[in-house]
């Protein structure tokens, strides 16, 4: 946060929070409470008008903007573990615009789009931990992995290409100048494109890879991890990302049971509680 001593003294933590990974996989790691806390600052009047700038949401720059005003004491956005970003950021939205999180809802019987209200406090306190995975794997041959979450940075490398991908493979599918063996060519190299991009993010997540017997120290490097780990089994591969995939969860239960205003229809519904629907006051 700015040295300027008015900005100081005038915008003061909102509230305080756990944070599900504990405070681990960061570097640098936050400064936290002597409770081990993280301190959450409403958002100014800027902050918002980033949130509403769609380029920015797309990005991820707004993300990382709008922590670093709020979450000032967290140094690099790009490192937040995603287990912990939606707890900072529903918590964002309640310091600035109070408990209440509302969120549009289609009914899936009648069409009506149900404004829902629900209690950022409620959601919040049915988080949980991610301390209870182990992550730690023993692959075959006795390979052992130490992982961490996807980082923020990760995600919105992942989102953009996601993006950029499905664009790509819709103006092939639409192009009528291509033959059907160009349009095969292109295909395979766009999935290998994503296939690669897939095994740089896993490799993003592996702190080390030791053996007690085969080799004579652990692993860190990135560019020989990211080749080993091109080049092991598909049972090793998936036991990898599956326990990523379970340290990167938010912890945060996103069901919730939902009565339609218009036709009382109930139903369970997963509510997407990201910077794109629920930062409006």
């Amino acid at each position: 946060m700015s040295n300027n001593p008015l900005i100081k003294a005038y915008r003061k933590p909102a509230l305080y929070i756990t944070l599900p990974s504990g405070g681990q996989y960061y570097d640098p790691k936050p400064t936290l409470s002597v409770d081990g806390e993280l301190a959450i600052y409403p958002m100014t009047a800027r902050d918002e008008l980033i949130t509403k700038t769609p380029d920015a949401l797309f990005n991820g720059e707004a993300t990382n903007t709008l922590i670093r005003s709020c979450a000032p004491d967290i140094q690099d956005p790009d490192q937040i573990p995603v287990n912990d970003l939606l707890t900072i950021l529903l918590s964002i939205r309640q310091a600035s615009y109070g408990d209440k999180v509302e969120v549009d809802i289609n009914c899936p019987q009648c069409k009506h789009i149900n404004q829902m209200a629900f209690d950022a406090n409620t959601i919040l306190a049915k988080s949980k931990s991610v301390e209870d995975v182990d992550r730690v794997v023993t692959l075959s041959g006795d390979f052992k992995v130490t992982l961490k979450p996807y980082s923020l940075k990760d995600r919105t490398i992942l989102q953009i290409q996601q993006v950029k991908q499905a664009k790509m493979v819709q103006a092939l599918t639409d192009s009528a100048d291509l033959s059907e063996e160009e349009q095969t060519e292109r295909f395979g190299k766009t999935f290998v494109e994503i296939a690669n991009l897939t095994v740089e993010l896993i490799a993003n997540c592996i702190e080390e890879v030791n053996h007690d017997t085969d080799l004579e120290e652990p692993v860190f490097d990135h560019d020989t991890i990211k080749e080993w780990l091109a080049n092991i089994t598909t049972n090793d591969y998936d036991l990898i990302k599956e326990t990523v995939e379970k340290l990167s969860d938010s912890g945060i239960n996103q069901m919730f049971k939902i009565s339609c205003q218009e036709c009382g229809h109930g139903w369970d519904a997963q509510v997407d509680l990201d910077m794109s629907n629920f930062f409006a006051g």
